[in-house]
């Protein structure tokens, strides 16, 4: 996937290009010019949509997948139950994945019986589960995770992003 700026919108383009189709082409246009080569290879590609901040269900893991920007980001852990996701551009946090979020909302209910109100009606608030999880572990503990749980809900509010959880 290529990512760059739509020159009528201003928005970001994610375009996805097959290699193989890039392949056939320069077999194709090994004695065009720059112009002729790069127009063939623009007829080959797929506009994505603008970018748009998302939470996605992962069955195979039980997981919700955050993500709030396109950039290229690396993954690291921060406790049992949430992977942080960071820019590579700017090192800002853009993203997270909560895995086994059956059991955590589960335990949730356990630990907080109020907090099924949150998820019983609906989409669930995505700051909400960030929330729940702070406010039911020993985090406060350690500054560094009581600042990176804080930018996890500011970023997860700001995209206004929701979550379709039931109780089990």
């Amino acid at each position: 996937m290529v990512k760059g700026i739509d020159p009528v919108s201003g928005g970001e383009l994610a375009i996805t290009l097959s290699i193989h189709k890039v392949r056939a082409v320069c077999r194709r246009s090994a004695g065009q010019a720059n112009d002729e080569f790069a127009d063939a290879v623009m007829g080959m590609v797929d506009v994505a949509e603008p970018f748009v901040p998302r939470v996605t269900y992962i069955p195979e893991g039980d997981c919700l997948e955050f993500v709030a920007a396109p950039d290229d980001y690396y993954a690291e852990r921060i406790d049992g139950l949430v992977t942080v996701f960071y820019s590579r551009q700017s090192g800002e946090i853009i993203g997270s994945l909560i895995k086994g979020i059956k059991g955590f909302c589960d335990e949730i209910a356990r630990k907080s019986p109020g907090f099924l109100i949150e998820i019983k009606a609906g989409p669930v608030q995505l700051s909400h589960l960030f929330r729940a999880r702070f406010w039911t572990e020993a985090t406060g503990e350690d500054p560094i995770l009581v600042a990176t749980y804080r930018k996890l809900i500011r970023v997860a509010e700001e995209a206004g992003v929701t979550a379709e959880l039931s109780p089990a």
